[in-house]
């Protein structure tokens, strides 16, 4: 069981950026590109010094320009520099302030640095040029989350998942917010739809698991626990939950070797499971 830092949420929204920016390179384009900074072929500092050769050239298509300070924006953030990336981003909003993407990634690292109220200034903005896009709402959700504003959050992975229903993140985010509201069966049914569309996945059963302890439901925690262990057999969650378990339905000392096994492998799991609610 691991959670996100601010920091990884910014990786994760950088790099599907990315991803978003290579795709809309024309099909021939991006088969006869060369150029590392548009390919992200190399190494984080080979892609960065290519596209820093390239803005020095003096070139004149907006679109490649863009493209460049952004992928950037996207390698210094994974550095750790994100006063860097946010520079580049400075520049793309100024040089084309109606492309949405360029306020959600600045208003990531801003998020990054805990500075709520410039990321939501860019949240608006993205929001404001084109309202489709879910992750927009997923990340302003994230935000009003850290600021505790749990009700303005929940408004914001309800549009999530209105927009991406097939999407387990909007789900996932929006039953840690339930959890943290005690609305225990709501958390669980979100969970449901996570598992649902991703039957295969740990994870899923894991964090129902843990609402169903909350619950009291020691039976549907630990059927949840043994098919997280069936796909990943060793989960310290699913591990300590098992644990966790068995102590609780039987004798006191009767889950110690799963609990100290997930502690072998994690051993901050205590502090992490505590976050959750479970006393």
């Amino acid at each position: 069981m691991r959670f996100c830092t601010r920091k990884v949420l910014w990786l994760s929204a950088t790099v599907l950026a990315g991803g978003l920016l290579l795709a809309a390179l024309p099909e021939k384009t991006r088969a006869e590109e060369a150029n590392p900074c548009f390919t992200g072929q190399g190494t984080i500092k080979e892609v960065l010094d290519a596209c820093a050769a390239f803005l020095a050239s003096n070139p004149t298509d907006q679109d490649r320009i863009l493209k460049a300070h952004s992928i950037r924006a996207i390698g210094l953030s994974a550095t750790g520099n994100l006063d860097g990336a946010i520079a580049e981003l400075d520049e793309n909003v100024r040089l084309d302030p109606s492309q949405p993407n360029s306020f959600f990634m600045r208003a990531a690292a801003y998020e990054a640095k805990d500075d709520h109220e410039k990321a939501l200034g860019d949240l608006d903005e993205a929001i404001r040029l084109d309202a489709s896009r879910g992750d927009f709402y997923l990340l302003r959700g994230i935000i009003f989350n850290h600021k505790g504003d749990l009700d303005r959050a929940l408004t914001e992975l309800d549009q999530k998942v209105k927009l991406d229903p097939d999407s387990t993140q909007g789900y996932s985010k929006r039953a840690e917010l339930l959890r943290q509201k005690k609305d225990y069966d709501r958390a669980a049914a979100d969970y449901g739809e996570v598992i649902k569309r991703d039957p295969d996945a740990a994870k899923g059963y894991v964090d129902r698991g843990w609402i169903y302890v909350l619950k009291g439901d020691l039976d549907g925690a630990g059927k949840d626990f043994d098919t997280a262990l069936k796909i990943e057999k060793v989960n310290p969650g699913a591990l300590f939950g098992r644990g966790v378990v068995k102590s609780r339905k039987g004798k006191p000392t009767d889950g110690s070797a799963d609990m100290a096994y997930a502690k072998q492998l994690e051993p901050d799991i205590i502090d992490e499971i505590k976050k959750l609610g479970v006393e």
